[in-house]
């Protein structure tokens, strides 16, 4: 009786053990390079606010589409230019925040550079 109770403990946990690993490994890759809305800019990213807890982390050097009305900006890193309907534009210093979108003009894309 008691070997068959030890079996049952030790199934249980390597169970729960393996869907932790799987859960855990998904949500890892999950969130590499993707683009995503959060409540704060992340270190390392450029980051544009839609609002003062809706910010957009852009993951990418390049060329990223974007489709809203921003305010403001921060670069945790490279500099970034935003561009709106009409080709205006805002560039975004390296390590540096500030206002952005004085006029109120649809963002457009997001060019990262790296």
């Amino acid at each position: 009786m008691r070997w068959r109770t030890r079996a049952r403990a030790i199934a249980l946990t390597t169970a729960l053990g393996t869907a932790a690993l799987v859960g855990s490994t998904g949500t890892a890759s999950a969130d590499v390079g993707a683009e995503y809305w959060k409540e704060y800019c992340d270190y390392g990213r450029a980051c544009i606010y839609h609002t003062s807890s809706q910010v957009w982390n852009l993951p990418q050097c390049g060329t990223n589409p974007v489709n809203d009305y921003f305010y403001y900006a921060k670069a945790h890193g490279n500099a970034f230019r935003v561009y709106y309907q009409g080709e205006r534009w805002d560039y975004v210093a390296p390590n540096s925040e500030r206002p952005i979108n004085a006029d109120n003009l649809l963002a457009t894309r997001v060019e990262v550079y790296c």
